[in-house]
């Protein structure tokens, strides 16, 4: 829902009558657990008490007593959201500045975390993430977070007791507003939050219907025929015309907030640029001059520039030593992933039938239950802007974790994800035919509680293939389902921190197994084996040399 500044400032008013009001129930911890479950998008009503949430391996005792919330681990190998201590639903305002208030009594140090606003429909990205230490020294915690994203009346309030290594006892939890956001710098986030769809052209597609063509024909001289059309930021649209054109038959074209330019018998072909935001309903104009009749045609096509890489998969054998690598092994892979990454092996990925296909197995290997591929162009294939096709279909089933997705060359300003990541496509299988789009740098990320992502709901993602796409210039990112536009990431010119995307990047195709995201409904191992297919691949330079348009 986009907010209009009367609306949000109507809204931050009529909030302040919320301070000071403890938004959880059973807070002091009288009443007994409830025993409902989330539903398959994560969603409950814990009745106005808490329950107690095991997925992904975790497991572990929750109790109520005398007053406490009593919590014991059984797997700290499990992910950390292993075992939970669930709150549902939870009333959360944009803008609203909350505090969090709990006791916490234990015998030695250890750790929890509590996380705030996940959910399914959120895609599991919480408002706020944070480990706290727990010390045998300190008996009350105290901290604030930040509502950056629309009110949310379905959002979960989680602590996490898997990283445990101690009995925790806890009471007297409270979250309460405490302040509001400025509401200029509140406008200025909420328009990060708005994601549109916009269904555009493809390659060599022509945006003019016949109709449109037929009325260009028979425009007399000095009359407009106007095209309303999606326009998408920072994309050139390519205009041509055909036919014997006489000396004083001219078109002249012009793109709504671009320039405009003079079609005529020696210059039948331009380059136009649009310089304002992605619209749908942007207009080109074309202005008839003079009498002559001898137009056979026009088009306006998006430009795409040169292909500079193309692969449709026509042979047979493992993945060309020329253009792919791999990265193995099964250390969790920083997302407490189940699967161990194989090098070379054709259970695990082969080329056949003109396609690529990474196979993800229920098997032990190396500590690991599962045994998947993730290849990486890195060294052999890097971009630096550019528009990236990818024509995949994918798995499914619960645990399935497929991603198209790109990751910095030489990461020069430093370690993840100060350097960046840019996710063309992911898909949990927990949340089928939902597709994800998403950025990820030092100043926007989920452990910000500001995550840049857009979602789009595909159409039979598992059974037929469709086309993943990325377009990338120094001025924004875009990200489309088939030939829909769904999410868009801006250059703010304000330094490397929200835009590192100034630098080369490597593309990765991998499934992975169960993980933070994956997991987070626990993992149905008899699904697997579970494929990735991807039909061809396709790289476009939008005409970038180098860094050069």
């Amino acid at each position: 829902m986009k907010m209009g500044k009367k609306v949000l400032i109507a809204s931050l008013l009529l909030s302040q009558m919320a301070f000071g009001e403890n938004l959880l129930k059973n807070s002091s911890f009288e009443s007994p657990l409830s025993r409902a479950i989330p539903n398959n998008m994560g969603m409950v009503n814990t009745e106005n008490s808490w329950i107690k949430h095991e997925n992904s391996g975790g497991a572990g005792d929750i109790k109520i007593v005398n007053g406490d919330l009593v919590a014991v681990s059984k797997n700290n190998k499990a992910p950390a959201h292993g075992l939970q201590v669930i709150q549902a639903p939870l009333s959360l305002e944009a803008g609203g500045v909350y505090q969090l208030k709990f006791k916490a009594d234990v015998d030695k140090k250890t750790e929890l975390t509590i996380k705030i606003g996940a959910d399914g429909e959120r895609s599991y990205f919480g408002y706020c993430e944070k480990k706290i230490e727990l010390s045998p020294n300190q008996k009350e915690y105290v901290f604030d977070f930040e509502m950056l994203a629309e009110a949310d009346e379905k959002a979960r309030f989680e602590f996490w007791f898997t990283q445990t290594t101690e009995e925790v006892k806890m009471s007297e939890v409270s979250l309460e507003k405490v302040g509001m956001i400025d509401v200029n710098r509140m406008i200025n986030l909420t328009k990060f939050q708005v994601q549109h769809k916009y269904t555009v052209t493809g390659k060599d597609e022509n945006i003019l219907n016949s109709k449109d063509i037929t009325a260009i024909k028979k425009l007399s001289s000095g009359k407009e025929f106007v095209k309303t059309m999606v326009l998408e930021e920072d994309s050139d649209y390519l205009v041509k015309i055909s036919g014997d054109i006489s000396n004083e038959e001219k078109y002249v074209v012009t793109i709504q907030n671009g320039k405009t330019v003079e079609l005529n018998k020696n210059n039948r072909e331009c380059l136009l640029k649009n310089n304002g935001e992605s619209t749908k309903d942007g207009k080109i104009t074309i202005k008839k001059i003079g009498n002559g009749k001898k137009l056979n045609d026009i088009r306006i096509e998006k430009y795409f520039g040169n292909l500079i890489w193309e692969e449709e998969f026509n042979y047979e054998g493992l993945p060309k030593d020329t253009d792919w690598g791999y990265d193995v092994g099964g250390n969790g892979w920083g997302n407490a992933e189940l699967q161990y990454y194989t090098e070379k092996n054709p259970d695990n990925v082969y080329v056949e039938d003109g396609k690529l296909t990474i196979t993800a197995w229920n098997e032990a290997y190396d500590k690991n239950q599962y045994t998947s591929t993730r290849l990486v162009t890195r060294g052999k294939k890097d971009f630096l802007y550019g528009r990236i096709e990818v024509k995949a279909k994918l798995p499914e089933g619960k645990g399935t974790w497929p991603a198209i997705w790109l990751m910095p060359t030489d990461s020069v300003y430093g370690d993840w994800p100060k350097s960046g990541e840019i996710d063309i496509m992911e898909h949990v299988g927990f949340d089928q035919d939902r597709i994800h789009g998403t950025v990820h740098t030092e100043k926007y990320y989920w452990k910000n509680s500001n995550q840049k992502s857009g979602q789009i709901m595909g159409e039979k993602v598992s059974d037929t293939f469709h086309t993943y796409s990325l377009e990338w210039t120094p001025k924004v990112i875009k990200v489309y389902f088939d030939n829909t536009l769904y999410f868009t990431y801006q250059n703010e010119n304000n330094g490397n921190a929200a835009w590192p995307f100034d630098q080369k990047f490597y593309l990765i195709l991998n499934i992975a197994v169960g993980g933070a995201w994956g997991g987070q409904q626990g993992v149905d191992a008899e699904v697997f084996p579970q494929q990735f297919e991807i039909d061809s691949i396709k790289v476009y330079d939008l005409g970038f040399k180098g860094e050069k348009k």
